[in-house]
């Protein structure tokens, strides 16, 4: 990554990751290999999410000749280069739309010509896996030739005795509730204006000053975003207070565990929490 707040994430959570601070542009193999000790076809798996605002409804839909979208074909290369057992793509529904399909389409030719994997493609949404959140995503899986996938499927909810006993749409007000002691739960102060419109906004309607949803409770969330870098995250107005919901509170939304600590500015952790994939969905 080249966030030093995001890299600093990482470091204080999981300090036995090798992290390289770079742009991933200037990635090779030969650099893949060399920080993670691994020789020629020893990778099982590579895991990437290029930026999605180059395909987002959000964003300019700049597609792959935006600078971010050539990320998405430099992925493609490196999973080419390094050879793994398998490869996971993921990105925003709007790559299959963009230039009416067309770009998807030059995409999955490229994906096929460069790498020769088996792929397999479905748009998931965050709550079939026990997620308070509807986070709707597509997902590509690729195996090398020499690997057998042909009884590959992709997952549906994780199993286990609690979670065979979730509602099939888990209530986004699960996840906001004990909430004492855990970090990122700063309560971003409004001005009494700003209360005073939030509290006249219905659970599940959204505010029109700043294009704000307030939460449905008894729903899952709609989709966590990451927010522009230069105003903030755009959280959503919580559904019982008129504010809007805590880093830690995203972060339950996401599924994320109350151990996993974000680092840096409160932008910076809201834009950490909103990039992800959702944790159990991952």
């Amino acid at each position: 990554d080249i966030k030093p707040a995001f890299i600093e994430t990482i470091k204080h959570n999981l300090p036995d990751v090798n992290i390289l601070s770079e742009d991933a542009m200037l990635l090779t193999p030969e650099i893949i290999r060399k920080i993670s000790t691994l020789g020629e076809a020893e990778l099982d798996l590579m895991i990437a999410g290029p930026p999605c605002q180059s395909f987002s409804i959000l964003g300019r839909r700049g597609s792959l000749n935006e600078p971010r979208g050539k990320l998405t074909v430099k992925y493609i290369q490196l999973v080419a280069g390094m050879h793994p057992r398998a490869f996971v793509f993921e990105n925003v529904p709007g790559l299959l739309t963009i230039n009416n399909g067309l770009d998807f389409q030059n995409l999955w030719n490229y994906m096929q010509d460069t790498t020769n994997y088996q792929l397999f493609m479905r748009r998931c949404n965050a709550y079939e896996y026990g997620i308070p959140q509807s986070r709707e995503r597509v997902i590509i899986v690729g195996f090398r030739p020499d690997v057998n996938c042909a009884d590959f499927e992709y997952p549906t909810k994780p199993t286990g005795k609690f979670i065979r006993n979730l509602p099939e749409r888990v209530p986004s007000k699960w996840a906001l509730e004990d909430l004492e002691n855990v970090p990122n739960h700063l309560i971003r102060i409004h001005t009494p204006r700003v209360r005073a419109r939030y509290e006249q906004i219905p659970q599940g309607g959204r505010d029109r000053t700043d294009h704000t949803d307030r939460i449905n409770p008894d729903a899952p969330s709609g989709t966590v975003l990451v927010g522009s870098s230069a105003g903030g995250g755009r959280p959503h107005i919580h559904p019982f207070e008129p504010r809007v919901i805590s880093v830690r509170e995203a972060a339950r939304l996401q599924s994320f565990p109350d151990w996993y600590e974000f680092c840096g500015s409160t932008t910076d952790q809201y834009r950490q929490v909103g990039n992800a994939v959702p944790v159990l969905m991952a």
